[in-house]
């Protein structure tokens, strides 16, 4: 049903995703996810990203079709000599953007196929963050649409009030619940090695390492939490440039014994189902979805109230929010939901139906293509009054 909305627009039915960060986080993952989603539907879709890249990597893995572009910076001119050939030979009918150097280039690319060969192409940049105050040239020229996870991140860019606030669109992430239930995999053995060497409670916790995550929070929480339950173990999956700092941090605080620093798990379910309870400590989040996909399997919730993550989570309804950067409450709320498992339970049941509701992967899906059709038909007449 889903590419029957493509019936009368471009045969080629391609979408093209493209991302020019080297690292790997949710952003990255969702757009993989999106790529198979709309492939389920009908539509051929590629991904562009840096050589070396953690996304290139995981394509390759998954099976997902793929093309090295360097993107070396915003105005690197390969780059944009690439992209400009392969929206004329392949014809796409929507670039989606993740980073900002791809984005610039691909939205000027896409520009200049459009006057050199009329090749209509949607552009959509895909927003995850927004510092400072936003400028309105790009947003309301240089693409089609910019599409934000979460209400909150969109309220941050309709602050300048020259932004055509019709240019500015929320899609919620879709996440693949069922593949998240079937997953059986074990887990890595590294991990299961030292789980079975620390024997307590599971803290989980899903994040690139990077400050903005709060992973800083949780350890210091961790430091008074062990007082009272010296077996408390707290497993971070994740990689990234903080790294180091926490490890420091860990070691100065003597939590060696209490924390586990994972890496990057292929999936996270295997982790989520074996713990007691998953945290979202973030000081800074435009969504987020590992606390999603926490409450989807039962696993009890904790997150701050940073940011769009109040979109995600009920608080003592599906879960626990507690003030950002707040020690002491992470501190008190972990007490609480190791203290009343059952209680902590019954919200988890419930934020599995909450976040089935409103991020399931076929809602997802069916307003990306929906967004998608009626662009495209914009950007058609646009072309046919000038």
């Amino acid at each position: 049903m889903l590419f029957r909305l493509f019936d009368s627009m471009n045969k080629s039915k391609l979408i093209i995703f493209t991302e020019s960060s080297m690292n790997i986080g949710g952003q990255e993952l969702q757009a993989l996810q999106q790529m198979r989603s709309l492939s389920q539907a009908g539509f051929q879709t590629l991904l562009l990203c840096k050589p070396g890249s953690a996304i290139a990597k995981r394509a390759k893995d998954d099976g997902v079709a793929f093309q090295e572009i360097c993107f070396r910076n915003a105005f690197h001119l390969p780059s944009f000599t690439k992209v400009i050939r392969i929206i004329r030979d392949k014809k796409p009918n929507a670039l989606i953007c993740h980073g900002s150097h791809d984005a610039l280039i691909c939205a000027l690319a896409a520009k200049w196929a459009t006057f050199f060969y009329s090749q209509q192409t949607a552009i959509f940049r895909i927003k995850t963050f927004q510092h400072g105050y936003p400028l309105s040239f790009s947003y309301n020229y240089l693409f089609t649409a910019t599409l934000t996870p979460s209400s909150y991140l969109r309220s941050k860019f309709l602050v300048n009030p020259a932004i055509d606030s019709r240019k500015i669109k929320v899609l919620y992430p879709g996440i693949d619940f069922s593949r998240l239930a079937k997953n059986n995999d074990p887990l890595p053995i590294h991990l299961q090695e030292w789980l079975a060497g620390h024997p307590g409670p599971i803290i989980a916790h899903g994040a690139i390492l990077r400050g903005e995550k709060g992973h800083s929070i949780l350890l210091r929480a961790l430091f008074e939490l062990k007082k009272t339950h010296p077996d408390i173990r707290y497993v971070i999956a994740g990689e990234g440039q903080e790294k180091p700092l926490l490890e420091h941090m860990i070691g100065e605080l003597g939590l060696g014994e209490n924390v586990f620093l994972a890496g990057i798990l292929q999936n996270i379910a295997p982790l989520l189902k074996v713990s007691d309870i998953a945290v979202l400590p973030s000081l800074a989040e435009p969504l987020g979805m590992f606390q999603i996909e926490a409450q989807y399997l039962g696993v009890p919730t904790i997150a701050s109230d940073a940011g769009g993550i109040p979109e995600t989570i009920m608080h003592q309804k599906t879960g626990l929010m507690v003030k950002a950067g707040h020690v002491q409450q992470w501190t008190d709320a972990i007490v609480w939901t190791l203290d009343h498992s059952d209680e902590a339970k019954r919200l988890a049941k419930v934020g599995r139906e909450f976040v089935l509701a409103k991020f399931s992967l076929e809602s997802n899906t069916t307003q990306l293509i929906e967004l998608i059709k009626l662009a495209v038909a914009s950007e058609n007449e646009t072309i046919k009054s000038t």
